[in-house]
């Protein structure tokens, strides 16, 4: 098993033999850096060092927030330049609702392996969020499929539940961040 360091001003986490002179996350020198001892699984740790959800999680992120200035673009645009913007909108609101739902499933795992459980309060809220999530980015996409977003309801609409998604995808970072490190021992 590999030993590790805890940097006693930010928290940062890392294999003992990688420390060089200061913490790669908040400068600190070396000196600063702590013993810390793994209280999972090797198994378990594997898993958790792939980074799964935290890497995917952030594709249905990044699509909720470019919808927002692309639809607020698309209000303003006039020719050939809101055709290809209606485009890149349908593209970006035709896949989200799959990278939500990709996302989804890898929180769920996460959320298995590290606490052994889903039902935990953040874990129940975050559920909730990514439900809504999921909901709206599908609305998302069937308007920008449908309805053409060429007439002010279909894109009022579009623009709400693009603010939703938004919402919906900070509100899940905000929740997520600090259950980076935190994990169910054994």
């Amino acid at each position: 098993m590999k030993q590790h360091v805890r940097c006693k001003a930010c928290g940062y986490v890392m294999e003992a033999g990688r420390v060089r002179d200061k913490c790669p996350a908040c400068g600190v020198p070396a000196k600063q850096f702590e013993p810390y001892e793994e209280k999972i699984s090797d198994k378990r740790r594997r898993v958790l060092d792939l980074h799964i959800h935290p890497i995917i999680v952030h594709l249905p992120q990044a699509f909720a927030a470019f919808l927002i200035p692309l639809a607020a673009a698309l209000m303003m645009a006039e020719g050939g330049f809101r055709v290809i913007i209606i485009d890149t909108v349908r593209v970006l609101a035709v896949v989200m609702p799959f990278s939500v739902m990709l996302a989804f499933a890898a929180g769920l795992l996460d959320g298995k392996i590290r606490f052994r459980r889903v039902t935990t309060p953040i874990l129940m809220r975050k559920i909730v969020i990514a439900s809504i999530f999921i909901v709206s980015s599908f609305g998302s996409a069937a308007l920008a499929v449908f309805s053409g977003l060429d007439t002010g309801g279909p894109l009022a609409a579009f623009v709400i539940l693009s603010l939703v998604d938004f919402v919906a995808a900070v509100g899940l970072g905000f929740l997520g961040f600090p259950l980076i490190q935190a994990r169910f021992p054994g």
